[in-house]
């Protein structure tokens, strides 16, 4: 029962008809969800309280001004306002461009259909959605044709998120979204999600279930710091969003009847036409990278303006942020199992990184590239502020990833890079070569070309990685590092890690390497050490968590009992 995150009653149309219910329980466990099918609706609702172990009677919250019969915490619908917002935005979009291009009578006239079908579908949705907050559970009943009653024990709740995009701050609303962790197929799997609250009671719902027992003020750890507005630009997403912005600009002039294929384009021709061709291209490179790099520091603007990490007096860390969406994350202390300091490699050269939280519920591997990631720590900033933030996270005084002195991996971790760097030039080069011999020399010298900058490019980040490879213990924290790309350094606490798994594929063997893996119930749940002689990973693995790898392995008999007399260099050594 303890392992139970979700309880999900799902009723579709036939369903409904024959008074049937489907249950639907998520676990902690990565089997996916139990689903109990074809259940009387009445035997499902005994079924869904017993799994959730519900009362018959349930007190009244303090932030419940409301209640049913029987003293049962009442049920409550978001704001009605939030039904028409998608509708209402559809429909001035549409209209608005249609009155810009004079468009005919005829095609305006059915536009209204589906725009007020939208808003009658969200309409609907709304007055069928009610939750309800109580001692021991969130319950959230919505859906029109399948009907779904999902219920979270209020213990199994890790994250709760609060955003709000311009047209929810105009009417003072927010979005509340509450995580429990589940890895699944995606964390959203086993969330809550409120659309359309208002504001105060969006707050006052978040407060209830974070809430601890501990008095006094926030805690600032981290504020904005407009300085750090240099690191926006130092991303591999400024060409793309220059190409991105040059996409948009043609969309638009499209859809407004300026016709560019036959206007702007022919015009741009003729101008240029008669100018050096590789003047042109190295202007129009350089103009590209000048508005991607503005549109990254727009796009670094608009996520983290105005952010801000406080420790609460109840145990939170609650990080704010945003311009225009505003966005606020509280996770559990007591969830928190480390810190990864995060350096992509163009902000790496610029003396920046990120910093995010190791902990139960938040960061998993699909978050990483969500513009809300919960587990976000710090946006880019300094590295020294990021070491900072971290030690002041985990209570400590100094950043355990910053002081460790990290043992260097063998040269055989290079050797391994170099190879795979020469085969990397080889395939990307032999191809247009041998094609080249079939259909002409141009071909050839483009092949040796490629080949040539894949291995000189190869080389380099070859040796950056095997630079940034390294582990090591200190105080109760292993970290480990890794990455050219993006180099990351995580310390993670040794209580929290729950599991060792140790990897070894062919072309590891021979140079008698390995992957050890810490899995832990946090982030993304598995941390490498990568490329390490196995007895030096079974080594570190064994003094980071005494005991824990000890019933897995076996020991030459010549040697002792101790960690270095541990078998190594193959992987049939496993136990």
């Amino acid at each position: 029962m303890t392992r139970i995150q979700t309880v999900d009653t799902v009723r579709g149309p036939l369903q409904q008809l024959f008074g049937l219910s489907t249950v639907v329980v998520t676990t902690a466990s990565a089997a996916g969800p139990l689903r109990i099918e074809g259940l009387d609706h009445g035997l499902a609702q005994d079924v869904v309280a017993d799994l959730a172990e519900k009362p018959r009677r349930r007190p009244v919250m303090p932030h419940d001004r409301s209640s049913g019969r029987h003293g049962v915490a009442a049920a409550r619908r978001p704001d009605h306002r939030g039904g028409g917002l998608v509708g209402s935005g559809l429909a001035l979009v549409t209209l608005a461009v249609m009155w810009w291009r004079d468009a005919p009578w005829w095609l305006v006239a059915p536009v209204p259909v589906p725009l007020v079908s939208v808003i009658a579908y969200e309409a609907l949705r709304w007055s069928k959605t009610r939750y309800r907050l109580t001692a021991e559970h969130l319950e959230l009943k919505t859906g029109l044709l399948v009907r779904r009653h999902r219920s979270i024990p209020r213990g199994r709740v890790r994250s709760v998120d609060l955003t709000a995009d311009p047209m929810h701050r105009l009417l003072r609303l927010a979005v509340v979204r509450v995580g429990t962790g589940h890895r699944e197929s995606s964390s959203k799997a086993a969330a809550v999600s409120l659309n359309a609250l208002r504001r105060a009671e969006a707050q006052t719902l978040r407060a209830s279930l974070v809430r601890r027992d501990g008095d006094g003020a926030d805690e600032t750890i981290a504020r904005f710091d407009r300085r750090w507005l240099r690191f926006g630009p130092l991303s591999f997403a400024s060409p793309v969003l220059g190409l991105s912005a040059l996409g948009a600009t043609y969309e638009t002039l499209d859809i407004l009847g300026y016709d560019p294929d036959h206007v702007l384009i022919p015009y741009l021709i003729d101008r240029l036409g008669e100018a050096d061709p590789l003047v042109v291209s190295v202007l129009a490179v350089l103009g590209l990278l000048l508005v991607g790099a503005i549109g990254a520091l727009g796009w670094y603007a608009e996520t983290w303006w105005d952010f801000r990490l406080v420790r609460e007096p109840s145990g939170g860390l609650r990080a704010s942020r945003g311009l225009f969406v505003t966005r606020s994350a509280t996770l559990e202390e007591e969830r928190l199992h480390g810190v990864e300091v995060a350096e992509p490699l163009m902000l790496r050269l610029g003396g920046g990184a990120y910093t995010y939280a190791v902990a139960t519920g938040a960061g998993g591997a699909e978050d990483e590239a969500d513009t809300f990631n919960t587990s976000v720590l710090l946006p880019p900033a300094p590295i020294g502020e990021s070491h900072r933030v971290a030690a002041e996270v985990l209570h400590e005084d100094d950043d355990p990833g910053q002081v460790v002195s990290l043992v260097p991996h063998t040269r055989h971790a290079l050797a391994r890079r170099i190879r795979w760097a020469f085969l990397a030039g080889a395939g990307l080069g032999g191809v247009p070569a041998g094609l080249g011999l079939w259909l002409g020399p141009v071909l050839v010298h483009a092949g040796w070309i490629c080949a040539l900058a894949v291995w000189a490019g190869g080389l380099l980040f070859a040796r950056d990685g095997y630079r940034n490879l390294g582990h090591g213990i200190t105080g109760n924290y292993l970290v480990t590092r890794h990455g050219s790309l993006k180099r990351r350094t995580i310390a993670l606490r040794r209580g929290g890690v729950i599991g060792w798994t140790v990897t070894q594929w062919a072309w590891h063997r021979r140079a008698t390497l390995c992957r050890v893996t810490a899995t832990t119930p946090g982030g993304r749940g598995a941390y490498h050490v990568k490329d390490v002689l196995m007895g030096e990973g079974l080594r570190f693995a064994e003094k980071a968590v005494p005991g824990l790898l000890v019933p897995f392995l076996t020991r030459r008999p010549w040697e002792g009992r101790s960690p270095q007399g541990y078998a190594s260099g193959h992987g049939r050594d496993l136990g």
